[in-house]
């Protein structure tokens, strides 16, 4: 029987329990937008419709990440969602104050947010830069004699 192999970190980011008050107000403006819709719209119908496309296109904010980080790949599972990409595939990576972008291209590119990869942070910032940071490697664009 073959053995799986374990991952070298795991951690949850559940954007919705992170910042309790930034989640209520999020909560309460999207309460008064859906009940907007119902008084302009009148339609039980195309209410529910609505908030659903609402809620779905949150649902990066509402449902927990769970990151998996082993020596070859980097799997990521949520609600309906369940993702596993090789470290070989990522060609560069960018840092914001929330997490790190890895992108399958070397040069910055506009399909980046398409074909990347998003992985938050959550509370242990300083790791998760670190090991992925490892694990990426960067190839390098520069045209050789170039200054």
């Amino acid at each position: 029987m073959p053995t799986r192999n374990l991952p070298q970190y795991v951690w949850v980011v559940h954007p919705l329990l992170d910042n309790p008050r930034k989640s209520v107000l999020l909560v309460l403006f999207l309460f008064f937008l859906v009940i907007c819709i119902q008084f302009l719209f009148g339609s039980l119908g195309l209410t529910l419709l609505s908030t659903f496309f609402l809620f779905g296109s949150l649902r990066q904010y509402f449902f927990p990440f769970r990151y998996e980080v082993h020596d070859d790949r980097i799997a990521i599972s949520s609600f309906f969602f369940k993702q596993n990409r090789l470290w070989n595939e990522f060609r560069s990576y960018y840092i914001d104050q929330h997490g790190i972008l890895l992108s399958p291209f070397s040069k910055p590119s506009r399909l980046e947010s398409f074909r990347g990869i998003y992985v938050r942070f959550g509370l242990d910032k300083s790791v998760v830069r670190e090991l992925i940071q490892s694990k990426v490697v960067i190839e390098d664009c520069s045209v050789s004699g170039a200054k």
